[in-house]
């Protein structure tokens, strides 16, 4: 593995929600960021789909990538104290329905399979009104740039473009389906840190892929927006992590601070702790609160650019409500379970609705080593 792939998989980390980290994860990466000096510490985390074994891959193949693009803040999934008490959310209706909402469709997930502690993924379609899963057997990443980490580094940040329909390995996506990001570093001499990261955006289309932007430091995308492709930047060695909003067009980096790269910090507030699970922080899932069994805790979104709850309950109660992930669809929203046993939809008037799903080796898998999955575009 070079340091491009490296590069690619650990920004998969930070991108898709993952599992629960293998024995001694934790600590391992614990002993990697004191060594990095990082400032920020590590907590427990709440369980997310696929992303410890890549973090961990990256870190042996390439620790001094690892601990740059780990100094981020941002949507790197890790428990940080949270800002001023907010009202009590009110909680969301839901219904369950062993017959899915009229909406019935092929969903596209990613499933993790680490039930033989190794790590396995598999795209494929989750039929809303059967709960099956199918996988694709058509995937093909042969012709599309940026594809170079081979099956599992692909999956990691892979999501399904339901305009052009295929799957596409990125997870920035330009906001009219027809392109997409992916970053490249230029390599130094021998033993040397890289000379800059390059920033691409490949034309699904005219198929024409650009360099739109060349940087001297690590790069990773964030989102995709009608005013441009947001980026963030930490030096090979050492420095402050920079944010940036790309032109795709005039290829202008204008550099912005980090309440316009985020605008939604400051709703992320209540008692506790909070995580953060998704690259764009207008289609992430938030979660407030304490993980330990008992215990209250909230997730809610951002819809027009306000936080909207989505659930507050209790740790371990009756409703199993513990999604992994969101997607956007429209006004209607869908979330995964991390069990695998439920799939649910929410719409502002009706709440949540449960809908009952059947991944092949789920159903009583070990909880260190599940079967989970994650939503990666709209229902098809």
């Amino acid at each position: 593995m070079n340091d491009d792939d490296a590069r690619h998989i650990v920004q998969a980390a930070f991108n898709r929600a993952h599992i629960a980290p293998s024995p001694g994860f934790e600590t391992r990466m614990q002993v990697v960021l004191q060594a990095a000096a990082l400032k920020q510490p590590v907590h427990r985390q709440r369980p997310r789909l696929r992303e410890g074994l890549a973090v961990l891959a990256a870190v042996v193949a390439a620790v001094a990538v690892v601990a740059t693009l780990l100094a981020p803040r941002i949507f790197t999934q890790v428990h940080q104290p949270a800002g001023t008490s907010s009202p009590s959310p009110t909680q969301s209706p839901v219904a369950t329905s062993p017959t899915p909402d009229p909406n019935a469709c092929r969903l596209p997930v990613v499933v993790d399979d680490e039930s033989t502690h190794v790590l396995e993924l598999t795209a494929g379609f989750i039929d809303v009104a059967s709960g099956q899963f199918s996988s694709d057997p058509n995937i093909s990443f042969a012709d599309l740039p940026g594809a170079q980490v081979g099956k599992n580094g692909i999956l990691q940040i892979a999501v399904y473009d339901s305009l052009v329909k295929r799957w596409l390995p990125s997870y920035t996506v330009s906001p009219d389906q027809q392109s997409y990001v992916y970053v490249t570093v230029k390599p130094g001499p021998a033993g040397s840190q890289p000379v800059a990261s390059e920033l691409h955006t490949y034309d699904l289309v005219q198929h024409i892929d650009r360099i739109v932007w060349t940087f001297a430091a690590t790069m990773s995308t964030f989102r995709w927006s009608a005013d441009g492709i947001y980026a963030s930047t930490v030096p090979f060695v050492g420095g402050a992590q920079r944010y940036w909003r790309v032109d795709p067009v005039s290829t202008r980096a204008t550099e912005i601070n980090e309440a316009t790269f985020n605008p939604y910090q400051s709703l992320i507030s209540g008692p506790g702790s909070y995580g953060v699970s998704g690259p764009d922080p207008e289609r992430a899932l938030y979660t407030v609160g304490s993980r330990d069994p008992g215990t209250r805790y909230t997730d809610f979104v951002i819809i027009d650019g306000k936080r909207t709850d989505i659930y507050s309950g209790v740790n371990g109660d009756q409703m199993d409500f513990d999604p992994v992930n969101v997607w956007y669809d429209g006004s209607l929203l869908w979330f995964s379970n991390y069990d695998s046993k439920y799939l649910w939809s929410w719409t502002a008037a009706n709440g949540l609705t449960r809908h009952s799903v059947l991944i092949p080796g789920a159903a009583g898998s070990d909880p260190t080593h599940p079967v989970v999955y994650s939503i990666a575009g709209p229902c098809v």
